[in-house]
């Protein structure tokens, strides 16, 4: 039986002299076994740690070629963030990029999207340098996402158009849905709308971002 505090085990007795047996110190932990035990769990830690920043590193490298193959495809890019049009415009180098805002809500914006999917494939036929880019500006909690805001954006479709990281133009569309009068005013107002987009997009691709022609 032990007795506990001072390290020391109790004095048992002889089963066959009867007589009590000396005190007999606990057996203690080498203190180089311990520093070993906390060398090692700090030795997994560190692995740990480098494994897991590696693999960041491995995932981050595979979302820029990612970036970087559909930029070079001309594919339309869809950003969810600040960060992720920021990856966008900075691999995107001296080309000129197009950023459609629109909203899941929004009626008019669906037409908008055709107008500039149509936009989009112009320009890579032509061999244009120029990225499309699209952002919702609604999260999944309806509220305005942190783009939107920075950017001040309070009203959909619009469109950003950037040249070397920074806001060059923007232009908004009218709501066809609000228009009133006859048909033909609508969807002249509409064509109206298309022309502006199309030459504003030429304006800013040749005047503003001339490294941006083919």
């Amino acid at each position: 039986m032990a007795v506990s505090g001072l390290g020391l085990k109790c004095p048992s007795r002889n089963l066959w002299t009867n007589e009590a047996q000396a005190w007999v110190p606990r057996k203690a932990v080498c203190p180089r076994r311990r520093a070993a035990v906390h060398t090692i769990a700090l030795h997994i830690d560190r692995r740990g740690a480098l494994e897991a920043a590696w693999r960041r590193q491995e995932e981050a490298e595979a979302r820029k070629q990612r970036l970087s193959t559909d930029i070079d495809e001309g594919k339309l890019i869809t950003v969810p963030d600040t960060s992720g049009l920021d990856a966008v415009i900075e691999q995107a180098g001296s080309q000129l990029v197009v950023v459609f805002m629109y909203s899941r809500q929004c009626g008019v914006c669906k037409d908008a999207a055709r107008r500039f999917e149509q936009l989009r494939n112009e320009a890579h036929r032509a061999k244009a340098r120029v990225v499309f880019v699209q952002h919702d500006v609604e999260t999944d909690y309806g509220d305005k996402s942190d783009l939107s805001r920075f950017y001040n954006v309070r009203a959909v479709p619009c469109f950003l158009f950037f040249d070397g990281g920074a806001v060059v133009r923007r232009l908004s569309l009218r709501d066809i849905r609000r228009l009133t009068g006859p048909k033909p005013y609508v969807q002249a107002a509409l064509a109206e709308d298309v022309r502006r987009l199309r030459n504003t997009f030429m304006e800013v691709l040749l005047s503003r971002a001339p490294s941006a022609r083919s």
